[in-house]
């Protein structure tokens, strides 16, 4: 993989020192092997190559051809080498990066349709003027852009765009969003960030970008038919679906170095690696999972089906594959705020999963430190390989009138969970008529639930406007209907907040994030798979409990209600370092640098009276705390 950046004058030369100051924070801020660069006149481009495969240690980027004025420069890792090594007539060790140039000369910026992987490009055509910005299928690797009238600078971190133009200024309705928006990422579009006029790629699109204007292209939706092969029944395409998840978790392990897997005992993380464990046996190498175990005793959470600590559960599946590694990690016992500077400092924008960010920066740091090239995750396998609540099914063949497949299914359910048909019966039909209206009301009803922030962050923030703008809907506590799971499956603005996170993470490490449950291919695969088999029979997450039985231990398969909690005691942990927080807390609230932003009072009063012991539906006001304490870190440190 690699860090690209550059800047284009559309008049005249380039300001001098622009390589030094773009590459500084790289430098600075990330394990990269070697850096190169290409000049011209009127263009710069820079590449930071990180020796993941072996091939990359060939890697010749950015590539310049004077004959055509052509200038090219990647972040990439190719997953579809053979068959391009095949139809360009490469030699077997080219390099990904050359391998890319290839295919664009033999077809220009059609070339986007015949690769996959993860990458970002950057491609400038001296003879039209014309720079292209291209992201992967699903924004993997990230990449920054800011016009101006005079040129065009992009880069993979936000640092070196602000280095150069001290200009920009901040985006408040980005700031105002991260507050106000429900969820865990921090964004509501998908292309604006933290600073005004800086925007980043959506997912399976490029950009065309000229003096006079902006243009984005897709190339690519899960949504297309082209290529989409039907099965008759649902042995078939369980047997499609093994086979197409081993190759995607294939092709996630290509590397010169060791191979990890950040593990929980769930469906999603367990599958990617024990198929990686089996595939990796086979050529003698090992996988390094890492699991965090809590540290502290914690009371809430504790229902009967809650695994609050998966340790046990990560050992046994770990025991059916001798070349696993287990690695049981609980970042030392920290309070998850304790290096909240730092880990803003690497991800360049406010984040709100603040509770699971410092625990997978262990789990980050230590695969690096024994060898790992490839860590595995499955963080989006809910949507893809393991979706299939019995709730979502069953309410889609009631919406379709299929009443009879819709009791049977309902009633094999009931059986296995042990819950009465006749109350299971009379609770759908109930829930299915509230949600049936719901989705037919079309009415926008979503309120803030932030009870710190104070009325005037609304003022002139077109709230509804920005959520229909971006595709987005307030569908709470309600079961997934085909088509609501057709438009959220691919949400442009969880891929790039995601392709952000690992990219920067890769960068700092010095590793590449690899999740094959957002594989392109496992997308189009679950967007046109009958719905009805996600959990065919009233099988819930039908696809992994069927098709991948023999490799997960039985227990853990046959217990349709389980439940694994992650991170179970960061409250726990805050509460026994709360003496220390609390001044911290309250001096970054009372210095907020937007304070008709907030109710300062009735913040400070929380704080004061804040019970160390609350339940779970405390836990988002709690939440809301952390955001604006987050906020505040983040304003300070980066000066807005």
């Amino acid at each position: 993989m690699s860090a690209i950046w550059g800047n284009v004058s559309f008049h005249g030369t380039i300001e001098n020192g622009i390589g030094e100051r773009m590459a500084e924070p790289y430098r600075t801020k990330c394990k990269i092997d070697r850096y190169e660069e290409a000049v011209r006149e009127e263009c710069y481009f820079g590449c930071g190559i990180q020796y993941i495969t072996k091939e990359a240690e060939k890697e010749i980027l950015p590539y310049m051809d004077e004959a055509t004025g052509i200038i090219i420069t990647a972040d990439c890792i190719l997953d579809n080498r053979t068959e391009l090594l095949s139809a360009l007539g490469a030699e077997k060790d080219m390099p990904d990066g050359t391998l890319l140039r290839l295919a664009y000369e033999q077809w220009g910026m059609e070339f986007l349709k015949h690769i996959r992987g993860l990458y970002a490009i950057a491609i400038y055509e001296q003879k039209t003027k014309t720079l292209y910005l291209a992201a992967d299928h699903v924004a993997g690797r990230c990449l920054y852009y800011y016009k101006t009238d005079v040129g065009i600078t992009f880069s993979t971190l936000l640092r070196p765009i602000l280095a150069i133009h001290p200009e920009i200024a901040e985006n408040e309705l980005y700031l105002k969003d991260y507050l106000l928006a429900p969820g865990l990422m921090p964004n509501i579009s998908s292309t604006e960030t933290p600073y005004q006029d800086v925007y980043k790629l959506n997912p399976g699109t490029y950009l065309k970008i000229t003096e006079e204007k902006v243009e984005e292209l897709s190339y690519w939706n899960p949504s297309e038919q082209n290529g989409v092969e039907r099965y008759h029944g649902a042995k078939k395409y369980g047997m499609h679906f093994r086979k197409l998840y081993e190759q995607c978790v294939s092709d996630a392990l290509r590397s010169n170095g060791e191979v990890g897997i950040s593990m929980s005992s769930g469906f999603d993380s367990a599958t990617v690696g024990v198929l990686a464990a089996k595939q990796l046996m086979s050529v003698g190498k090992k996988l390094w999972a890492y699991t965090y175990v809590p540290s502290e005793e914690t009371t809430v959470n504790r229902a009967k089906n809650n695994v609050m600590n998966e340790q046990q559960d990560v050992e046994e599946i770990a025991a059916g594959y001798s070349n696993i590694r287990t690695h049981f990690l609980n970042n030392g016992g920290k309070n998850c705020l304790e290096e909240l500077p730092e880990e803003l400092d690497a991800m360049e924008i406010p984040f709100k999963a603040f509770v699971n960010f410092p625990n997978l920066c262990e789990i980050y740091r230590t695969a690096a430190a024994q060898g790992c090239k490839v860590l595995l995750t499955g963080q989006c396998g809910n949507s893809t390989v393991s979706h299939g609540y019995i709730d979502d099914v069953l309410y889609d063949l009631y919406e379709k009138k299929d009443y009879l497949r819709f009791l049977l299914w309902l009633n094999r359910y009931s059986k296995t969970v042990k819950e009465s048909r006749k109350q299971a019966l009379k609770g759908c039909l109930n829930y299915f008529r509230y949600a049936k209206k719901q989705y037919t009301s079309g009415e926008f009803s979503y309120q803030p639930t932030n009870d710190f922030l104070s009325e005037k962050i609304c003022g002139g923030y077109p709230l509804e406007e920005r959520f229909r703008k971006n595709g987005l809907t307030i569908m709470e506590s309600v079961p997934t209907s085909e088509g609501y799971y057709h438009r959220m499956l691919y949400k442009p603005a969880l891929f790039t907040y995601i392709g952000e996170w690992e990219t920067k993470m890769g960068l700092k490490y010095g590793l590449v994030i690899r999740d094959a449950t957002k594989d392109m291919r496992m997308l189009t695969f679950c967007y046109h798979l009958p719905y009805r088999y996600f959990a065919y029979r009233g099988m819930p997450r039908w696809l992994i409990r069927e098709n991948l039985s023999d490799l997960l231990p039985k227990r853990l398969l046959d217990n349709w209600l389980r439940y694994g909690v992650q991170n179970a005691d960061y409250l726990a942990r805050i509460g026994r370092d709360w003496e220390t927080l609390l001044p911290l807390l309250r001096e970054r609230i009372e210095q907020f640098p937007k304070k008709d932003w907030i109710a300062e009072k009735q913040l400070l009063a929380y704080l004061s009276e804040f019970d160390l012991k609350m339940n779970s539906q405390e836990y988002s006001r709690f939440d809301s705390v952390v955001y604006l304490y987050t906020l505040a870190v983040f304003l300070k440190e980066r000066k807005l």
